[in-house]
């Protein structure tokens, strides 16, 4: 997560809403759009429960704005990073057990 985070921040994103991001807490990111919000709950979703996203899910992002070229990139990017964290995890690399670690 620092990583994403330290993108996030060198593109101009309040600090606090890369905490929030980054902490799961989407109740503190006061700079986050509600189409941004439903993006960031369906990739959620997505990673814990994926048996559990259905066509209801892919309509929400419609309707909140996103085309479906969107959606299927955000799809696609979710699923390889999970690919890459499930190799992570195989493979013992290391990386912050915090995980997410906001910058003092």
């Amino acid at each position: 997560m620092s990583s994403h985070g330290g993108f996030l921040r060198s593109q101009g994103q309040d600090l606090s809403d890369v905490d929030a991001v980054g902490t799961g807490d989407l109740t503190k990111a006061k700079g986050l759009a509600p189409k941004e919000r439903e993006l960031l709950g369906f990739v959620k979703r997505l990673t814990l429960e994926p048996a559990k996203v259905s066509d209801l899910d892919v309509e929400a992002l419609r309707k909140a704005g996103w085309t479906d070229e969107q959606i299927f990139e955000a799809t696609f990017d979710t699923a390889l990073f999970a690919f890459f964290n499930r190799m992570a995890d195989a493979f013992g690399l290391d990386y912050d057990p915090r995980g997410w670690a906001p910058p003092k």
